[in-house]
């Protein structure tokens, strides 16, 4: 009842509220210890700050959509940015639970914070990984009931199998 008395509580801009909850997605680079993050909503060609944990805020450039790409990768890194991406060397390790901190202006010349943090580290299999054994435990199953019954035993009666004459 809240949400329809008072519609500005839903429209607030923050982590996860209104329509920013999808605006900031951060991820670990797969067989990487980098990290992507990507966020949209900005003004085109703008700079924005981007500020991982306690590292200094450091100033992006949004491509002509307004979107950001950046790969943070540690100091020591040889990696080199790409055109649509830029690369952030950071000193500090970003581990789980480090917030990332992303601020620049709208299209319509608002500010736009968007809040997120690092998600844990991906830790081998999940439920997931069972998804093909149980399919398989299903079809054996299933293929062993649909050859026990049609086994025919010597000496087994089978109702219905009798002619009238």
């Amino acid at each position: 009842m809240g949400a329809v008395l008072l519609p500005g509580a839903a429209l607030a801009d923050g982590p996860g509220y209104g329509g920013t909850a999808d605006a900031l997605t951060v991820q670990w680079q797969e067989s990487s210890s980098d990290l992507a993050v990507y966020a949209v909503g900005f003004r085109g060609g703008s700079t924005v700050q981007l500020q991982v944990g306690s590292q200094g805020d450091s100033t992006v450039s949004a491509d002509v959509s307004g979107a950001l790409r950046v790969l943070v990768v540690p100091a020591s890194s040889a990696i080199l940015g790409a055109a649509d991406t830029t690369v952030l060397r950071v000193t500090d390790a970003a581990g789980p639970g480090t917030s990332i901190l992303v601020t620049g202006q709208t299209p319509a010349g608002s500010l736009r914070t968007l809040v997120g943090s690092v998600p844990p580290v991906a830790s081998g299999t999940g439920a997931s990984g069972l998804i093909p054994w149980a399919v398989a435990a299903a079809a054996l199953t299933a293929g062993a009931a649909w050859l026990a019954a049609r086994t025919q035993k010597p000496g087994r009666h089978r109702p219905g199998r009798h002619r009238m004459v």
